[in-house]
């Protein structure tokens, strides 16, 4: 089948959106299906990719517009340039909003929610409302709708009475034999010695809280990495540098991506999802998939990646992050059993192998 990928951000940036579709596309072309990926950049431009085509396109239309607009030009692009493309696959309400155009040509789309996008605390209160708005116009309009979390799913039955079907996000297991980069040491990193936070660097993810506590919690001998950027609120992005000040064990390293990444996810002591909303975080499969502790936010999406094998902190709460930055480290060696409890439930549940083979079964049936 040839399907049309439509809203995500340039793809090897690799945030949570691209990395699903960056990943799926690239397990499709091995099951024989014929991906094509369109991308918000910098530049117009298309090349191949893992055997699959991306189209990227330049952002116009200003912050809140461009994932509207440049999904009306992918969708009529996908329709007009590219022969026989069979489904289009939205991601996200914004650029779902076209997706009548294709199923005027009898073509299939389907919408694929990645989080209850009104509760993101980077929108202003009119911003929430517009997108719950959206929300409640996409699910109207839409037959077939993908979550990645069964709280979406539990979300949609409940508010619009609507079915929808949960294909979580997924990772590839680490290999074995990777070799380290050499981030630890440009950072003055020691094997075991540090938490690390992975993801943009945004509010509802709180780094903040989790910058805070680190400070309260004193835990000596260990740093704190915050690994993540974000190029569209430079504001947030210092004030996060202006809380670690006069903390020399408070490293930010940027974003990472390839062996930097695997890296420091294979020798922190434990990874930190502080979060007060997500969908299914990719990163903290990818902790769980190297065998980490994790230390996360009690909030449902990430209960359904760890199931019972949390280190459980309530969302937005200083003291209580602390108090288990410091529980960690004083009762590390009773926690390992956890480490292997984590690799196992997704090599399980959760592989990219796995989660491909789900969604050909889905649109195989539309």
């Amino acid at each position: 089948m040839k399907i049309a990928f439509i809203g995500g951000r340039d793809i090897r940036t690799l945030g949570g959106i691209e990395n699903y579709v960056f990943n799926l596309a690239t397990h499709l072309v091995r099951l024989g299906h014929e991906p094509i990926v369109y991308c918000e950049s910098d530049h117009n431009a298309t090349e191949e990719v893992n055997g699959f085509k991306v189209v990227y396109h330049k952002s116009f239309g200003g912050r809140f517009l461009c994932k509207i607009l440049l999904s009306f030009k992918s969708t009529i692009h996908a329709l007009c340039k590219e022969d026989g493309v069979e489904l289009f696959h939205y991601n996200a309400w914004p650029p779902s909003l076209w997706s009548w155009i294709p199923r005027m040509f009898c073509r299939k789309a389907l919408l694929e929610g990645h989080g209850l996008e009104w509760k993101r605390t980077k929108y202003s209160p009119a911003q929430q409302q517009i997108m719950h708005f959206m929300e409640r116009v996409t699910a109207a309009i839409h037959k077939n709708i993908l979550v990645v979390s069964d709280e979406q799913r539990e979300y949609f039955a409940e508010h619009y009475s609507r079915r929808c079907v949960t294909i979580p996000t997924a990772v590839d297991m680490p290999d074995p034999q990777a070799v380290d980069s050499d981030i630890l040491s440009r950072y003055g990193l020691c094997k075991g010695a540090y938490f690390l936070y992975l993801g943009r660097l945004v509010q509802d993810k709180n780094p903040d809280y989790l910058i805070k506590a680190f400070r309260k919690a004193a835990v000596d001998g260990h740093k704190l990495v915050i690994a993540g950027s974000n190029d569209q609120l430079p504001e947030y992005v210092k004030y996060l540098h202006d809380l670690a000040i006069g903390n020399e064990n408070i490293v930010f390293t940027g974003a990472v991506y390839g062996d930097d990444k695997a890296t420091l996810l294979r020798h922190c002591k434990a990874f930190c999802i502080p979060s007060t909303i997500e969908g299914l975080a990719i990163t903290l499969l990818e902790a769980m998939s190297y065998g980490k502790v994790c230390i996360a936010s009690d909030i449902p999406s990430n209960r359904e990646g760890l199931g019972d094998n949390g280190i459980w902190v309530p969302a937005e709460n200083v003291d209580a992050l602390a108090d288990k930055l410091g529980y960690v480290v004083n009762n590390y060696s009773s926690l390992q059993l956890l480490e292997e409890q984590n690799r196992r439930r997704v090599e399980q549940n959760f592989t990219w192998d796995i989660v491909a083979r789900r969604y050909v079964e889905y649109i195989s049936a539309l």
